[in-house]
């Protein structure tokens, strides 16, 4: 029988016939390429080696670590590898601003007195004279002075100095009374003041940033996930250092130089339920370390840490 003299219903059940191998043979190809393993979902920007997507303000994440972030409640200003001042924050509302000093490397600490509720900034000269910045009883930032290790004080205005807002966790205050919010809507969790118009800040998305002209404009230094604290040496302005939490590789509090990034040690050490309890200062040859109740010192450039 000549081809023109097939039926029309078989050749249509031919025609459906190879269209039905058509999608079995795509389907059969479609599954060997995932068999082999080749993942073709998108990369989304958190799983991106080297980079973050958190908002500002969030937890960071690190593996399957979550830290919890906020303003520091602990501040250490080292002097040296024997003298330094420590701080409670406090708050506005509820007070418990304390602070204490040291002349024995830590091995001591003699308490002073503060009638402020709230202490966001200490920046001492020696182990008698220093200054802080903090709230009073309505909340209103104040400045004051102490020459006897925080027996007494007397009061000053704030025009002059650096410090983070008492009411205010977004906001940090410049000399001239000048305002900014260098991590946007996110916290700034931490301060270091380098000069009259220069300072760096820590912000909670781990985004170190810096300004030279008074808050007028933020230049991002580099991110760090799990950065809780900011360091940056006395001798060497032009580094920041951050402790951080939930490293790989470290249970504790790593120390970490920002950029170049190098790791310089592991302080193996328990981790405050409440955030905030972390603090560092650095001093020529080392640097001191606030965990909690715990204070530790480094004396051969932040490789090993021992307590106090």
């Amino acid at each position: 029988m000549a081809l023109w003299q097939v039926p029309a219903r078989v050749v249509t059940t031919a025609l459906v016939a190879l269209v039905v191998l058509d999608i079995a043979l795509v389907g059969t190809a479609l599954r060997s390429t995932h068999s082999a393993e080749i993942d073709t979902s998108p990369v989304s920007p958190s799983s991106a080696p080297g980079s973050s997507a958190e908002s500002p303000g969030s937890p960071s994440s690190t593996g399957s670590v979550t830290v919890a972030k906020a303003p520091l409640q602990t501040m250490i200003m080292a002097l040296d590898a024997q003298r330094a001042w420590r701080v409670v924050a406090g708050s506005c509302s509820g007070g418990g601003a304390a602070l204490a000093t040291t002349a024995d490397g830590g091995k001591t600490w003699t308490k002073g007195s503060t009638t402020l509720r709230r202490i966001v900034r200490l920046r001492p000269s020696d182990n008698r004279t220093a200054f802080v910045i903090g709230a009073n009883v309505t909340c209103a930032a104040e400045l004051r002075d102490t020459i006897d290790g925080g027996g007494t004080w007397t009061s000053a205005g704030t025009a002059g100095a650096w410090f983070r807002d008492p009411k205010m966790s977004t906001v940090v205050r410049a000399p001239r009374a000048s305002a900014s919010q260098p991590c946007g809507k996110g916290a700034v969790l931490d301060l270091a003041v380098l000069a009259t118009a220069s300072a760096r800040v820590l912000c909670a998305d781990g985004l170190v940033r810096s300004t030279a002209n008074n808050g007028v404009l933020w230049t991002d230094v580099a991110r760090v996930d799990g950065a809780v604290a900011l360091a940056v040496p006395t001798v060497r302005s032009a580094e920041s250092y951050v402790a951080r939490l939930g490293a790989p590789d470290c249970a504790g509090v790593q120390i970490l130089r920002v950029q170049p990034r190098v790791a310089t040690s592991c302080v193996e050490t328990s981790i405050p339920l409440v955030p905030g309890q972390i603090a560092m200062s650095l001093i020529e040859g080392g640097g001191w370390l606030a965990v909690g109740t715990t204070t530790m010192r480094s004396t051969d450039d932040l490789v090993t840490w021992a307590v106090s």
